[in-house]
């Protein structure tokens, strides 16, 4: 009996090792073209693919669009708002219909466990900040989809 239930624990390990997702799998493309260069990308899928993972993770999980709020949200006013120096602000209407924006180009706050929402013009789409605790706990859970 002591042998079968060690049996079934090596395959159920190795069955997950088998079923982690590849770093390949991440493309040199949207919100990440934007953020990095051909370049770095090359530099990090080859000599760095935790960095690649994190910084892919951090462009396409810090915040998303939509149209409906969740509970616990703050809205701080219009995403221009808080554009950086030296960068344009994003055209709201295809923010809205792409899903995609590179938060980087933006000075948004996060809370520690509020949403934070900045309105996309007259669109009555929002970009919503996830809270640090569910990043942080979302972030993890990707990072280990990868075996990091």
């Amino acid at each position: 009996m002591k042998k079968i239930v060690i049996f079934t624990a090596v395959i159920c390990l190795c069955l997950s090792a088998f079923a982690q997702k590849s770093v390949q799998s991440i493309k040199y493309e949207g919100v990440l073209a934007q953020a990095i260069t051909q370049e770095r990308y090359n530099k990090l899928m080859t000599q760095s693919p935790s960095k690649l993972l994190d910084t892919y993770y951090d462009v396409t999980g810090f915040c998303y669009v939509t149209n409906q709020l969740p509970e616990n949200t703050v809205v701080m006013g219009d995403i221009c708002s808080c554009i950086s120096p030296n960068e344009n602000c994003d055209d709201a209407s295809t923010v809205a219909t792409s899903k995609q924006i590179n938060h980087r180009k933006y000075a948004m706050q996060r809370e520690e466990v509020r949403y934070v929402a900045y309105t996309l013009g007259n669109t009555g789409s929002y970009v919503v900040v996830y809270p640090l605790g569910i990043y942080q706990k979302n972030r993890n859970a990707f990072m280990k989809e990868y075996g990091y």
